[in-house]
Parts: C-alpha cells; structure tokens; sequence
C-alpha cells in the first residue's frame, strides 16, 4: 500500500479542502482525487461521501483514516530507527504573529539556516485568531503567538510552552498627551488610542479599561504593527504597544513613554502537537535559545525571558 496516498487522506480530512490539500501537498487537486480513488479501489470501500456538497468522510472513510495515522506514525518511527543519528530534516510550517518578524524572528531564521540547515520553515504571518484557527484545523506545525490558547492545547494535544514577556505601555508624540502626568481614562477618551487586531487579547484589555463609563473611547485597531507604530509618530493618537518597537524614537526623544492605567503584558508562548516530528522540537528548542539570548540583550526594560535556553 503507498503510504503517500494514506498520507494524502489524512491531509484531505484534517483541511476538508481538495484544493488546500493539494497545496500543503505541492501537488494538483486532479492527483489529489486520483490518489483517493486509488485507495479505494485498492481497498475496496469508497472513502468520501461525494453525495455532500462540503467534503466529508464516509464512516469507513474515517475509521481508514485513525488506521492511517497510526501507518504513518509507525514508518516514522521505523525510518528513525534506521538512522537514530541523522539530523531532523524536513517543512516546518510556523504560524506567527507580526509581533515576533518585529523582534527575534531575523536572528531564528539565520540560526535556522545555520544550525539546522536540513529543515525548510515555511513562515506564515497572520494575526494570533487567524493562526489559532489554521493550528487547530493542523494547518501549521508550529504556533507562535500572544493570546490565550489553552483550549487548543486541551482538545488538540498540544504542548503550549511560554518564551517571553513584553511589557504594554502607553507611548505617543509629546504634544499628543497632557504634559509631565500620569494618563487618566478621561485623558485617553480625548484621543485615539491605538492597538492590536479587533480579535486579539491587547485590544480587549484596552477596551476592558473603559467598561461602564459614559464615554466610549475611540479605540483603532490595526493588524498591522507597522501601521500602529506610524501612526503614533505622525501624532495620530497614543499606542498601547509593547515599547521595543520604538526604542530607538523614544531614545531621540521623538516619542515617549507615559504612565496611565496599567496594562497587562504581552506573553508570547510557542505550541506543537506533543506528537510532532523530531524536525518541530528541533526548531522548538533552538527558538528558545535564540528568545533567551535576545532577552538577554534587550535586557528586562523591554522584554523578559520565560523559558529558560535550552541545554545544547
């Protein structure tokens, strides 16, 4: 039996997508349909439920598929068994927010490249709802993102480990705000105030802050942390954003850090399934080296580590 096509059932079930399968495949929807077809003819039984317009298995269908992972699961380990030494190898598919391209994602990728030359990230950048969405359906192997994912981790099996902190401060031009001051809520009610994504947990701290008063603050929320930091130094409103996007504009004195309500932190954690290839838990370990070295030399003004770096 070619394990390939075992393979691509299990793809086809998890994505519920002809076409999505054949992409996370790199291979056409026709193959994908005559890989299936194949199957069955080879087993006899008919595997999708074609009389549904969304794509569903038949009950036979998904039993052939909790038999199929179990198969592929074994060839791996029996591959591993042959070659107990050689490197991990292979995708990794990693979903991560704009937060981590802005700070430690540069240095991952170049020590990717030069410690683990054999794996091939495929990097895709959304924000934390969107990857929690695609993790959960298995779209990516790796999940590194800010909000709470304990549900995924309970029904999913999934390995959640926090790797750093960053601190949620209010910053602005100097003219934006009232001068030398803590903020107050009424003084934020006077001006924009700027933050994440309308799904993510910083934009709902933010909001938390005004619950129950009789002015409704305009609160912009921005997918993009580019977006929020222009914004802020065009005079725009004030950010609620963690402060190292902007080290070196509050270093000029162009933009500054003022105290007000307080915000809880940024926790950014890394999640894999607890049953994940030996090429996940090689790029797990090595991002929590390379976080716990660029906390090291950001230094805890800007962001701390939570997971301490690996032993080699």
């Amino acid at each position: 039996m070619n394990t390939r096509f075992l393979e691509t059932l299990v793809m086809l079930d998890r994505l519920k997508s002809f076409r999505e399968t054949a992409q996370m495949l790199c291979t056409t929807q026709a193959a994908v349909s005559k890989r299936i077809e194949a199957l069955e003819e080879e087993l006899g039984v008919q595997l999708v439920d074609r009389t549904q317009r969304a794509l569903k298995l038949t009950i036979i269908g998904e039993q052939v598929v909790c038999q199929a992972e179990q198969m592929l699961a074994l060839e791996k380990q029996l591959k591993l068994s042959v070659h107990p030494d050689a490197p991990p190898s292979g995708r990794v598919r990693i979903g991560v927010i704009e937060t981590v391209v802005h700070t430690w994602l540069t240095p991952l990728i170049h020590m990717l490249s030069e410690r683990l030359p054999a794996i091939e990230p495929d990097i895709t950048v959304d924000t934390a709802h969107n990857l929690r969405e695609q993790f959960r359906h298995r779209k990516f192997d790796m999940l590194i993102q800010n909000d709470d994912i304990a549900d995924v981790a309970c029904n999913d099996g999934a390995t959640v480990t926090p790797l750093c902190r960053f601190p949620m401060l209010w910053i602005a031009r100097p003219a934006v705000l009232p001068k030398a001051r803590t903020l107050r809520l009424e003084d934020l009610e006077r001006v924009p105030v700027l933050t994440f994504s309308r799904t993510s947990g910083p934009r709902a701290h933010v909001r938390a802050l005004f619950a129950g008063r009789a002015t409704e603050p305009r609160v912009c929320s921005f997918p993009s942390v580019q977006s929020i930091i222009q914004l802020t130094k065009g005079g725009f409103g004030v950010a609620a954003i963690p402060p190292i996007f902007v080290r070196e504009e509050l270093a000029e004195g162009y933009l500054e850090i003022r105290g007000g309500p307080a915000l809880p932190p940024m926790v950014i954690t890394v999640a894999h399934a607890r049953d994940t290839a030996p090429a996940v838990h090689a790029v797990t370990k090595l991002t929590r080296a390379i976080v716990a070295d660029y906390c090291a030399e950001a230094g805890e003004e800007w962001v701390s580590a939570l997971s301490p770096a690996p032993l080699s």
